[in-house]
């Protein structure tokens, strides 16, 4: 098949290395020159293991395109895919500006013929709707096309593999012939296939994220709990994940959530609710608590005495990404430069996406014992496996007082306390 992608971040680039790879002619229509140049000298925008060798192969296939051409790259598609942001606006509510702007040149442009417009961006019920209304009031008299929804759920990190072996594909569409389309185009690719309607489909990413996000925040309360009461959280925890009714994904403390996808559609799941008359309380705690977690990580740091100069390792919202998109650290450092810390922090991918955010007030260091020199504190951020496997020695050695507050629990307490470390970790005993 032709496909279509507008857009060229997490979603639409990583899917659509992922269909050329298995055969498919596939476009790409983004809307800088400079993105799009390196697009085509196979240098990925983002970081995602495996991605950049996936690009450069179907590129020298030449089973991949990049253009800012609408008319060329929608000429002659079977599937158009919109894979562009829906950020959130200040009140919580998606801004679908991108997706309805995307919508006009589609009918702008397609050529003659039949044509899918399938939306994997993230977007509030009725909005597929509102986009084939967009074209049909657009295009030519001779182009056909269906709507469809099929959202995406791509982890950072793991979205190749997420892409070839996802647990379920959903198809959303009110045409028996989109529907059948998209099935043939995913026959490749493993995972359940879910058929429904367009509002099921548009919904079920958003209460896929919310339930996750969920899970994490309820994890994070027990944390505190634990805190008080000097019960192990993660003994608990692992003791409920065994539960088959429950399982133990996405029910670990930390720092709270962040990146591109749980927040915002936390935020617009609640103001959709709201624009229904639903009590959305529930994920308004929700949301209240991965605040909290991160309003306690800088209570920990600033309940230690004398301190100085902070080294902070982790500033992506997760490993294997360098998206610093809603990070927990944003939040915590900006609190910590106001108090009056001296900061140098250390990633290794995010560092220059998160200078950008965070351009003053915050050294950055090219490597974990640079960073903790003359520390007098070691914040722990994000769980890379890169921490987790230091000399600890060393790390004590090069730090002028020894103490760690680890946000996302890397290390043993019983094992840092041996090393003659002072450790703060979450839900558990330093002991």
């Amino acid at each position: 098949m032709r496909i279509t992608f507008i857009g060229h971040g997490y979603v639409g680039l990583v899917t659509a290395c992922v269909f050329a790879d298995l055969g498919n002619d596939v476009w790409v229509v983004g809307h800088t020159q400079e993105k799009v140049d390196k697009l085509k000298r196979g240098i990925p925008l983002i970081y995602e293991p495996g991605l950049e060798e996936v690009l450069k192969k179907n590129l020298n296939a030449q089973r991949l395109h990049f253009t800012l051409d609408y008319k060329e790259g929608l000429s002659g598609s079977n599937i158009v895919f919109i894979a562009v942001g829906t950020p959130p606006k200040q009140n919580g509510q998606a801004d679908l500006t991108a997706v309805l702007n995307v919508a006009k040149e589609i009918g702008t442009h397609l050529s003659k013929g039949y044509t899918v417009v399938s939306c994997k961006s993230t977007v509030p019920v009725g909005t597929n709707k509102k986009v084939q209304a967009i074209i049909e009031e657009t295009k030519n008299e001779d182009v056909r096309i269906d709507v469809a929804s099929c959202p995406e759920f791509l982890r950072e990190g793991t979205a190749l593999q997420d892409t070839l072996s996802p647990d379920r594909i959903v198809i959303g569409s009110n045409s028996q012939k989109a529907i059948e389309t998209l099935l043939e185009l995913h026959k490749p690719l493993k995972g359940q296939r879910i058929i429904t309607n367009l509002a099921s489909a548009e919904l079920i990413k958003y209460t896929s994220n919310a339930m996750l996000a969920t899970r994490l925040s309820f994890a994070n309360m027990i944390a505190l709990f634990a805190e008080k009461t000097g019960a192990n959280v993660e003994e608990v925890l692992n003791a409920v994940g065994m539960d088959n009714r429950i399982g133990s994904r996405y029910l670990y403390p930390g720092a709270g959530y962040g990146g591109s996808c749980l927040p915002k559609d936390v935020k617009a799941l609640i103001h959709m609710g709201h624009e229904y008359g639903v009590d959305m309380s529930l994920l308004q705690s929700v949301e209240q608590i991965n605040k909290h977690m991160r309003e306690e990580v800088v209570s920990k740091v600033v309940s230690h005495k004398n301190i100085k100069k902070i080294a902070v390792w982790g500033l992506a919202f997760k490993p294997d990404t360098d998206d610093v998109r809603e990070a927990p650290a944003f939040y915590i450092l900006s609190e910590l430069v106001k108090k009056g810390f001296t900061i140098t922090a250390y990633d290794p991918e995010a560092v220059s996406t998160f200078r950008a955010l965070l351009p003053s007030g915050i050294a950055y260091a090219s490597s974990t014992y640079e960073t903790v020199k003359e520390a007098d504190l070691l914040l722990i951020l994000t769980e890379w496996n890169e921490f987790k496997q230091v000399d600890l020695q060393k790390v004590y050695a090069q730090m002028a007082q020894k103490n760690i507050v680890d946000a996302r629990n890397i290390y043993d307490p019983s094992t840092m306390n041996t090393l003659g470390f002072s450790y703060m970790s979450v839900g558990r005993t330093n002991t």
